[in-house]
C-alpha cells in the first residue's frame, strides 16, 4: 500500500510537471536560450548588454501588445507597423511645428486609434475579414505618412525634453523606455486577467458564439480591440521616434510581421482567445536576445534575418510538439469570418457583377484622367507587369480556398531566382538552372506542408516564418546584390509572340486552365473545398488530411515557381528584393473575388477579376508617374473603397433576393 501510495504521488507529479512544462514551455525555452548565450558569450550576460536588449524590445514589446489583442479575439491587424510609421511622423511634424512634446505624444496615439476605428468599421460594420482590410490600411495609411513627410524633405528630426529621456533615461540602470513598455504591459495584463472586459475579451475569441448567446455584444467587443490594438500601435510609434531621433521613410517597415512573430513565439501559435500578455513578453525576449547574440558573435546582418526566421520557425514547432496533449487551439484563421462566406448562388453573382462593374468604372477613370492608358501598348503592358501576380494568385486562391493562407510567395520567388541565377553561375544551362531554382521554391513549400501537415501549426503563421527566413536566405546568398540571368533565357521571355504578347500570356491562360481543372475536374479539387469548409468530413472518410495539407502547399509552390520563371525572365537577373509585396497582392485579388478566408468558398474565374482589378489600378497608377507616397496612399485607398462597395452589393443584394 506504501509502495501504490507513493508510486501515485509519483505519478502525479510527473503529470503535475509534465502539464506546467506544457503551458511555459516557451518560459523554458528562454531560459534555455539565455544560459546557452551567456555561456557562448562572456559579453551577452553583462549588465550593459542587458540594458541594450531592454532597449531594443521595448517598442516590440508594445507593438507586440497591440497585435496581442486583436488575435485574442479572432482577428489580426496587418496595418500595425504603418501605424508605427505614421503615429512617429505625426508626432515628428506636431514638434517641429513647436507645440509640446505632449501634444505629440497625444496625437501619435490618436491617429493610431482612429486607424484602430477604421479598422473595426470595415472588420466588425461590414462583415470583411480583417486580414484584407488590414492590408488595405497598411498601404493607405503607409502613404498618408509619406505624403505628410515629403512636406518636410523626407525625413524630420525629433527635438523635445520627453522624446530625449525615453531614448536616453535610465531608473535604478533599465532604460526609461523599457519601463514604459513593462508599463504598458502590466496595464494590458489587468485589463485582460482582472477585468469584465478582459473575461469578455477572452470569451468573444474563445467561443463566440457561446458568448453572443450569453447577450455579449461580440462585435463591439471586437472593435473595442481593433482600437486598443490601433492606440497600442501608436505609443509603439512614440518610443520608435525617440529612439531613432529622426523620421524616414523606411521607418516601420516590415514591423507587423515581427509583431506577429512576437506573439505566436510566446503562444506557440496563435490560438484566438488564448493569448496572454507574459507569452508576448517571453516572445519579444526571445526575438530581441537572438538578434543581439547574432551582432555580439558578428553574424553578418544578411544572414540575421535567416537565422531569425529558422529559429523563430523552430521554436513554433518545439512549442507546438510540447503543447500536444493541450486543448486545441483555434487558430486565427479559422476565427476569421467575413461577409461573403455565406453568399447565397444569386447574391454571389450579383457581387461579382458589382466588382466586374467596378473595374470597368476604375479603367474608365484611368481612361478620361491618362488617354494613354486605352492605346494597345498600354494594354499589352498592363497584361506583362502582372503575369507573375496572375499566375501566384491562381495558387494563392487554391491555399485560401483549402484555408492555408500563404503570405511567403514573393520571398520564394526570391529565394527561387537567387538559386536560379546561382546554378547559372556554376555553368548550369539555363534550362536546368530553371529546374534548379524550381526545386528551390518547391523545397520552401515541401518544408511549410510538412510542418503545416505533421505538427498542425497554422499556415498563417509557418509561411510568415518562410516569408522572414526566405527572403533573408535570398539577401543572404547573394550579398544584398543582383545576379544577371542567361541573356538566351531572356531574349526568348521577352520576345513577342502575337500581337506584342510575349510568352507570359500563354503561361497565365494555361495557369487559370490549370486551377480551373483541379479545383473543378480532379478529386483533389473536391478535398480542397472540403477541408476549407469542414476538415471533419474529410477525417471521417478516412482521407488523411496530413498528406492532404502537404500536397495543397506543394501544387500551390508549382504556381510559384512558375511565376519565379516569368519574374526572373522579365527582370532579366535575380534580385534579392524581388517580389516584395506580390504576396499581399495576391491575397487582396483572391479576396476581392470573393474568396473567403473561413475556406471552402472561390473560383478561378472571380479571382481572374480580381487580379484584372488590381492589374488595372497598378498600372493606372504608375503611368501617372506619381511618387511612392500618392501611389501607396491611392492604392490603398482604392482598395478599401471596393472592399467597401463589394461589402455593401453584398448586403444590398442579399436582402433583394430575400425579399
Amino acid at each position: 500500500m506504501i509502495a501504490s501510495a507513493e508510486s501515485s504521488g509519483s505519478e502525479r507529479r510527473s503529470f503535475a510537471l509534465g502539464g506546467w512544462l506544457s503551458r511555459n514551455a516557451m518560459l523554458v525555452a528562454l531560459v534555455l536560450l539565455a544560459a546557452l548565450f551567456i555561456a557562448t558569450s562572456p559579453v551577452f550576460g553583462t549588465p550593459g548588454n542587458a540594458v541594450n536588449i531592454l532597449r531594443q524590445s521595448a517598442s516590440v514589446l508594445v507593438l507586440g501588445l497591440a497585435m496581442s489583442l486583436v488575435v485574442l479575439i479572432g482577428g489580426i491587424d496587418l496595418s500595425v507597423g504603418s501605424v508605427v510609421f505614421a503615429s512617429a511622423t505625426l508626432a515628428g511634424i506636431v514638434l517641429a511645428e513647436g507645440l509640446h512634446p505632449a501634444v505629440a505624444i497625444v496625437a501619435a496615439i490618436g491617429i493610431g486609434a482612429a486607424v484602430g476605428l477604421l479598422n473595426a468599421a470595415m472588420v466588425e460594420g461590414l462583415r470583411i475579414s480583417p486580414v484584407i482590410v488590414t492590408l488595405g490600411t497598411m498601404i493607405a495609411v503607409r502613404g498618408l505618412g509619406l505624403v505628410a513627410l515629403g512636406q518636410y524633405n523626407s525625413w524630420v528630426e525629433i527635438k523635445g525634453p520627453i522624446f530625449s529621456e525615453l531614448a536616453r533615461a535610465t531608473v535604478l540602470g533599465v532604460p526609461l523606455d523599457a519601463i514604459v513598455a513593462l508599463v504598458l504591459a502590466g496595464i494590458v495584463w489587468f485589463v485582460l486577467a482582472r477585468t469584465t472586459l478582459g473575461r469578455a475579451w477572452h470569451a468573444a475569441g474563445d467561443a463566440p458564439v457561446a458568448a453572443r448567446l450569453a447577450g455579449l455584444r461580440v462585435r463591439l467587443l471586437r472593435s473595442g480591440a481593433y482600437v486598443g490594438c490601433g492606440a497600442l500601435a501608436g505609443a509603439a510609434g512614440v518610443l520608435v521616434a525617440a529612439r531613432t531621433g529622426l523620421i524616414s521613410p523606411s521607418i516601420g517597415q516590415g514591423l507587423e510581421f515581427f509583431a506577429i512573430a512576437v506573439v505566436a513565439l510566446g503562444a506557440g501559435g496563435l490560438p484566438a482567445g488564448r493569448v496572454r500578455v507574459s507569452q508576448t513578453v517571453i516572445g519579444t525576449l526571445i526575438l530581441m536576445m537572438i538578434f543581439n547574440y547574432m551582432t555580439i558573435r558578428g553574424v553578418p546582418g544578411t544572414w540575421q534575418t535567416t537565422v531569425t526566421g529558422v529559429l523563430l520557425l523552430a521554436a513554433m514547432v518545439a512549442g507546438r510538439l510540447v503543447q500536444r496533449d493541450a486543448a486545441g487551439d483555434v487558430s486565427t484563421g479559422e476565427a476569421i469570418t467575413d461577409a461573403f462566406a455565406r453568399m447565397t448562388r444569386a447574391g454571389a453573382l450579383l457581387t461579382r457583377s458589382a466588382l466586374g462593374v467596378a473595374t470597368i468604372v476604375l479603367a474608365l477613370v484611368f481612361v478620361f484622367i491618362n488617354p494613354r492608358f486605352a492605346t494597345w501598348p498600354n494594354v499589352v503592358a498592363l497584361i506583362e507587369q502582372n503575369a507573375t501576380l496572375a499566375i501566384v494568385a491562381v495558387g494563392a486562391m487554391i491555399g485560401i480556398v483549402s484555408r492555408s493562407v500563404d503570405i511567403s510567395p514573393g520571398s520564394v520567388i526570391a529565394l527561387g531566382a537567387v538559386a536560379a541565377a546561382l546554378a547559372g553561375q556554376v555553368g548550369l544551362p539555363w534550362p536546368l538552372a530553371l529546374v534548379a531554382g524550381s526545386l528551390a521554391c518547391l523545397a520552401v513549400y515541401g518544408i511549410n506542408g510538412l510542418i503545416v501537415g505533421r505538427v498542425g501549426l497554422d499556415p498563417l503563421i509557418v509561411t510568415l516564418a518562410a516569408w522572414i527566413w526566405a527572403r533573408g536566405l535570398a539577401v543572404s546568398l547573394t550579398d544584398a546584390t543582383t545576379i544577371p540571368f542567361d541573356m538566351g533565357f531572356v531574349r526568348l521571355m521577352n520576345a513577342p509572340i502575337a500581337a506584342g504578347f510575349t510568352i507570359s500570356l500563354p503561361l497565365i491562360l494555361v495557369a487559370f486552365l490549370a486551377g480551373w481543372l483541379i479545383l473543378r475536374r480532379t478529386p483533389l479539387g473536391l478535398r480542397v473545398y472540403a477541408v476549407g469548409g469542414d476538415p471533419r468530413m474529410l477525417r471521417q472518410a478516412g482521407v488523411n488530411e496530413s498528406n492532404l495539407r502537404l500536397l495543397i502547399l506543394l501544387v500551390m509552390g508549382l504556381f510559384t515557381a512558375v511565376g519565379m520563371i516569368v519574374m526572373l525572365g522579365r527582370l532579366g537577373a535575380a534580385a534579392p528584393t524581388a517580389g516584395f509585396g506580390l504576396e499581399l497582392d495576391a491575397i487582396v485579388a483572391v479576396i476581392l473575388g470573393g474568396a473567403s478566408f473561413r475556406g471552402g468558398t472561390g473560383r478561378v474565374r472571380d479571382t481572374a477579376i480580381g487580379v484584372l482589378f488590381l492589374a488595372i489600378l497598378n498600372n493606372g497608377l504608375s503611368g501617372l508617374q506619381m511618387g511612392d507616397a500618392e501611389f501607396y496612399l491611392i492604392k490603398g485607398s482604392i482598395i478599401l473603397a471596393a472592399l467597401t462597395f463589394r461589402a455593401l452589393a453584398h448586403g444590398y443584394f442579399s436582402r433583394s433576393v430575400a425579399a
